[in-house]
């Protein structure tokens, strides 16, 4: 499923979207947004085959903390996830601003 369709399911139109998914040996994509109201929306999608973690989470963050610094006045983090996810994890990242569909 593409990310514009996982977006229209939850009712979340972008007028622009922009992949900056950086080298990395990881499987994560990272795409910046803008919606109708010029909010900006940090999307992170991420396909791994074992549970994410709490290590994983704040791998995470970390890596894209200096992405989501880039000129947001309204920021919104979205991740995208299809494996399991760790309970705490899951607490760590809504903790964080983070919205897991």
């Amino acid at each position: 499923m593409k990310i514009n369709d996982k977006l229209l399911d939850k009712n979340i139109i972008l007028k622009e979207i922009k992949d900056i998914t950086p080298k990395t040996r990881k499987k994560i994509k990272v795409y910046i947004g803008v919606d109708m109201k010029d909010f900006y929306y940090l999307l992170v999608e991420l396909n791994t085959k074992s549970r994410f973690l709490i290590k994983n989470a704040k791998e995470m963050i970390e890596f894209t903390t200096p992405l989501s610094n880039i000129n947001f006045k309204n920021n919104k983090k979205i991740l995208f996830i299809e494996s399991p996810i760790c309970s705490k994890a899951k607490k760590y990242l809504k903790e964080n601003g983070w919205r897991i569909i």
